[in-house]
């Protein structure tokens, strides 16, 4: 619309100029500028939706009756599947809706067949007429290639050598070249060409939705020669920033031979990332347009290719558990001059908390509980201070106070305080022989105190509580646990599934309680606790253990940032505190918590890359798993373990042998594996997690589940993950195999899968493997 020669309004109808134009910033700058703009869209993640005053929900494929032409000229009738969500409708029938209020005439469109009769008398006479196919012909045809004559579509053009000229040959034409693009200079010695990606289409509204379409890229990235690169002191993978005086974009470098030197290439599927860093190719783009083709200038810009140089930074982490030294050394990989203090509560840090019971069972030494080492650390070049709290954060003048009474400044403040222990009551924690098992002294307290022979009540039926009882059995005590619910496991497990579990610990020897919790605990004169119940029953034991469940450490934050459960992050682990960050068990992702190491250590990935200037490095969330460590007990769980109450188009393969207390049930969706139990055997934990995560469609797969047959591999050496009964040998035989990156490692032996507290010396036992080969 035009109002005195200016652009009164504009009307966006299923695209994303905000992403998809040249010179991407002035299209940004001329819609913010517009009186009045129309966003007409399928997908509410279109970049161009910010700049609406009125969006209009239109209906997607399969959501409308009509038809479409592609570029090999054949037109399709598209038949309606499901209805449109809300208030969508197909686009003919906004724009006819639209233009019948605004007082048009020649909208009264009753249905797409009336849209398309009149799109047919368009053809009427031309080289490429459909003036002789009807709608009825269409529907049942399915699809016709035109011109469309004598009832037939024409499957190619020109066959008879015979072309739409006056003389009936091809006129070909010799055009002189006029690129009128800048050439490159000292300041833009680069040619920035664009393109598409295999998998992806547009700007991914719609592909960007398919999982199994980002597996193959799922990131931006610049094409750069290795000679170019080496001349910069670019490397793989390093974050560049490209840019010219239409704007600048911060990726990762792809080091390749398959661009030409002088040249660089990035594809322009990627818009605004939710850190704002800008990363639109077309933010570089020209607008200049071709004078024969008409097309704008996105094959040739000049730019300027850097490495991205970090503002050197100050970083402040709180907490010494898995989340904070994942961290650390995902950052310290790349970046050795920023200055890293480490705030640990306890005076031992870093070490394997997951590990303690089998501490306390005398399975495992505190050596072995160590994640690192007085070597390490100094390699690290951090500092670190035990015994400290936090006991406040001033997020104005960026600094956090301590226990000692010092604060300290931060750039950047890195929040990894994990959780501890929920008690139904405290004062009950005031008797002696109470415990929670969470620190190194609490571990050592309780084994101190424990001898053969004596009775122990385990409160709580979960993951925590299971793994003390079978500590406790290994201890020659004996165990009764009460869990409150009517099944053990009940977050991780299905009923089947529990009832055998429960089967297999009464044969082991522990007493189970269930349906019951505490209600009055007194610690006697002669050492002993008398237990009342609320179902009436009264019991009498040498120790209670509360093992039921943690609370996320989030005092010190509720004044400062927004909580909930946890401290609420974005996707990058962002609080509302620009300079702060939060990991591990603290941190809340749309409304989850997620409270196992796997999680902690791809959230610290995740963060350190980001600091350290990747705007694409986001956090989506960790399928949850569960693998029990009970000796002679193989059970696992992955994904979802029941299907959703009412939920519809699941499906259950299940196989049971209750004999041998063998059970394994898959949960599907769509053809999606969605959910896994595993009890007897876990060897297909490391594929069905893969097939998982990645939502990969089953196909054949679907009659092999649970069917496979696959043979377990033997523990080679010392066991070091006890997860997936993995050896040291098992290692390295995957490292002699090929395998030299550490998820490679774990993809193929199963190692690290679980609760990951192995990765630490599966990445030891790497490291020495590769410097033996170095030295030989």
């Amino acid at each position: 619309a035009l109002e005195g020669g200016k652009l009164k309004a504009v009307w966006i109808i299923c695209t994303n100029p905000s992403v998809s134009l040249p010179n991407a910033n002035k299209v940004e700058k001329a819609l913010q500028k517009a009186r009045f703009v129309v966003v007409q869209d399928i997908s509410a993640k279109s970049d161009t939706l910010q700049f609406a005053d009125v969006v209009l929900p239109a209906a997607g494929w399969l959501e409308k009756e009509g038809t479409m032409t592609n570029s090999e000229r054949r037109i399709t009738y598209l038949n309606k599947v499901v209805k449109a969500p809300g208030e969508a409708l197909p686009d003919y029938e906004i724009i006819c809706r639209i233009a019948r209020k605004m007082g048009y005439s020649g909208f009264n469109y009753k249905n797409a067949e009336e849209v398309f009769d009149e799109y047919k008398q368009l053809t009427q006479g031309t080289n490429l007429s459909i003036e002789e196919l009807t709608y009825a012909q269409l529907k049942e045809l399915g699809s016709v290639q035109w011109p469309f004559r004598n009832r037939q579509g024409t499957a190619r053009l020109f066959e008879d050598n015979k072309f739409f000229t006056a003389n009936k040959r091809a006129n070909i034409f010799g055009v002189e070249p006029q690129n009128e693009s800048k050439p490159p200079s000292r300041e833009y010695p680069f040619i920035l060409t664009t393109g598409r990606i295999r998998d992806q289409w547009h700007t991914m509204t719609r592909t960007g939705k398919v999982k199994r379409l980002k597996q193959h890229i799922a990131n931006p990235f610049l094409e750069i020669n290795p000679e170019d690169a080496e001349i910069l002191k670019i490397e793989d993978d390093d974050i560049v920033v490209v840019e010219n005086e239409n704007g600048r974009i911060q990726v990762q470098a792809k080091v390749t031979h398959q661009i030409r030197k002088g040249v660089v290439f990035l594809p322009m599927h990627w818009g605004k990332v939710l850190s704002g860093i800008d990363s639109r190719t077309n933010n570089l783009t020209n607008d200049l347009v071709d004078p024969k083709s008409k097309e704008p200038d996105f094959k040739f810009s000049t730019v300027h290719v850097s490495k991205y140089q970090k503002p050197r930074e100050r970083i402040v982490v709180t907490g010494a558990g898995a989340a904070a030294l994942q961290f650390i050394r995902t950052y310290r990989a790349k970046n050795q001059e920023d200055g890293i203090l480490v705030i640990s509560k306890e005076p031992h840090p870093f070490y394997n908390r997951v590990l303690l019971p089998d501490y306390i069972a005398g399975l495992m030494s505190w050596d072995a509980l160590q994640k690192t080492s007085s070597e390490e650390i100094r390699s690290l070049n951090i500092q670190v201070k035990t015994e400290l709290s936090l006991t406040g954060i001033d997020s104005v003048q960026q600094k956090v106070s301590c226990s000692n009474g010092k604060s300290y400044q931060y750039d950047k403040l890195v929040l990894a305080t994990g959780s501890s222990p929920n008690v139904p009551n405290k004062e009950w924690m005031l008797n002696h022989h109470t415990y929670t098992i969470r620190s190194r002294f609490d571990a050592d307290s309780f084994r101190s105190a424990m001898e053969p022979g004596q009775r122990v009540l385990v409160v709580g039926g979960g993951l925590l509580g299971l793994e003390m009882a079978a500590s406790l059995l290994e201890l020659d005590v004996q165990v009764t646990l009460v869990n409150r619910n009517p099944r053990l496991m009940d977050r991780q497990l299905d009923n089947e599934s529990a009832t055998l579990l429960k089967d297999i610990l009464l044969e082991k020897g522990v007493k189970i309680l269930f349906n019951d919790e505490l209600s009055h605990l007194n610690y006697t004169d002669d050492r002993k606790h008398q237990v009342s119940f609320k179902s009436g029953k009264r019991l009498c034991f040498d120790a209670v253990v509360f093992a039921i469940g943690t609370k996320p450490n989030i005092e010190f934050a509720k004044d400062v940032m927004n909580t909930r459960r946890g401290i609420i992050v974005n996707e990058h682990l962002q609080t509302s505190c620009d300079s702060i960050y939060a990991i591990g068990e603290i941190a809340e992702l749309n409304g989850n918590l997620f409270g196992i190491t796997a999680a902690a250590e791809e959230q610290a990935n995740v963060l350190a890359n980001h600091l350290l200037g990747n705007p694409f490095s986001e956090y989506h969330g960790t399928i949850p798993m569960n693998i029990l460590k009970f000796p002679g007990i193989d059970l696992c769980s992955v994904g979802l373990t029941t299907i959703p109450y009412g939920a519809t188009g699941f499906d259950e393969v299940i196989f049971i042998d209750k004999s041998a207390r063998y059970y394994k049930k898959c949960i599907v969706k769509d053809d999606v594996l969605m959910g896994a139990i595993l009890m007897g055997d876990k060897a297909e934990f490391t594929e069905f997690k893969k097939l998982i995560v990645e939502k990969t469609e089953l196909a054949g797969l679907r009659n092999k589940l649970l069917r496979s047959g696959k043979p377990v591999e033997p523990v080679i050496g010392k066991l070091l993950c006890s997860c997936n009964n993995v050896g040291a040998g098992n290692i390295q035989k995957a490292i002699s195999d090929g395998s030299t990156q550490i998820d490679a490692i774990c993809e193929a032996t199963g190692a690290g899968l679980g609760c990951g507290s192995c990765r630490p010396e599966i990445h030891k036992i790497l490291k020495e493997e590769t410097e033996a080969v170095s030295n030989n």
